[in-house]
């Protein structure tokens, strides 16, 4: 339980309008989007690395657990205060600092919207491929604390294979950077330590990522199937053979009707199971690609196939698979989500 003056203390260090103590403000804390919950003793909103620094140095004096917060759509609890302590919410530090076209970095604060940093560098001809279901909401210092994927991890890799320097304080007060902006920075690996260590190591203040280019082209295929099973083993016999589509993803009946109820994106809502296959690069190469995986897919029972034929018509597929998770609230609490790792 903080004590009086230890609050007091707090609310010195910073301005008003950035410590909340009240039950009203704290309610909205007490949870991510899992299962796990905690009311937190206080919540602060840093605008700087300096005000991350006071706070740091404050709760240390004070033996003071602190709990580092993006936009709370993790599932894994690492935002939930279920011990007590402080929430340090980083909504506030929400800014693109620099984008290196011919670097292929961006410098950001953590609270940046994912989908707002790629559709910024997509302007330029880039791309940064961590794209989680929640990325319209999520933040990239939440990404880097869960060590975030998505679909298109299976051929670009994890958020992990993104950060290449981070500005961090230390739970002694210390601020200091690690890694650099460059892609070959001579030293040990201690952005690989702090990602996905969910505020445990650090407090993340700002991160430099890596970009890579957009893919000449893109074609979306949408498969379907008479079960759960024979989707799974065309997943093996498509990555037995060698290929490496961008994305591999499948939903079950259950999950394609609640989506389609929700976005209307004209998927089948008798199929047991569907499986959503991107492949990309050069133009030349994708109707050969496409027909190799659509080969396998009927080998193994797929069915029905489509391929997305417009832009309008890849997105809508795509806004229907990140929609997945916030459609299944609507059969709470008979059903609830979490991640898992295999």
């Amino acid at each position: 339980m903080l004590k009086e003056n230890a609050i007091r203390s707090l609310k010195t260090l910073l301005p008003k309008g950035q410590v909340f103590t009240d039950r009203a403000s704290l309610i909205s804390y007490e949870a991510d989007s899992g299962l796990d919950k905690g009311m937190p003793e206080g919540v602060v909103f840093p605008h700087s690395t300096g005000d991350v620094v006071r706070i740091v140095r404050w709760a240390a004096e004070h033996s003071v657990l602190l709990i580092a917060r993006g936009a709370g759509t993790g599932l894994s609890g690492g935002a939930v205060a279920d011990r007590g302590g402080i929430i340090v919410e980083f909504s506030r530090m929400n800014t693109i600092l620099d984008i290196d076209e011919h670097g292929r970095t961006a410098m950001v604060e953590p609270a940046v919207i994912n989908l707002v940093l790629d559709e910024q560098v997509k302007t330029k001809g880039l791309y940064f491929p961590p794209d989680p279901a929640s990325q319209r909401a999520s933040t990239i210092g939440g990404n880097v604390a869960e060590n975030s994927g998505g679909p298109h991890c299976f051929k670009y890799g994890v958020t992990t294979n993104y950060v290449i320097g981070m500005d961090v304080v230390l739970a002694d007060g210390r601020s200091v950077r690690v890694g650099g902006c460059a892609l070959d920075y001579p030293a040990y690996d201690l952005c690989g330590l702090i990602t996905g260590s969910e505020g445990m190591l650090a407090l993340i203040t700002s991160i430099c990522v890596r970009l890579v280019r957009n893919p000449p082209a893109v074609k979306t295929m949408l498969a379907v199937f008479d079960s759960v099973e024979q989707a799974g083993i065309a997943v093996s016999a498509i990555i037995a053979t060698g290929l490496v589509p961008a994305t591999m993803e499948m939903m079950d009946q259950k999950i394609i009707r609640i989506v389609e109820e929700f976005a209307h994106a004209g998927l089948p809502t008798e199929a047991q199971a569907i499986l959503i296959i991107e492949v990309d690069g050069y133009p030349a190469s994708l109707d050969l690609q496409i027909e190799e995986v659509a080969s396998i897919l009927q080998m193994h029972g797929g069915h029905s196939l489509r391929v997305a034929r417009s832009a309008e018509e890849r997105n809508q597929i795509w806004f229907a698979r990140k929609s997945a998770a916030g459609a299944i609230t609507r059969l709470t609490p008979a059903y609830y989500t979490v991640d898992i790792t295999v």
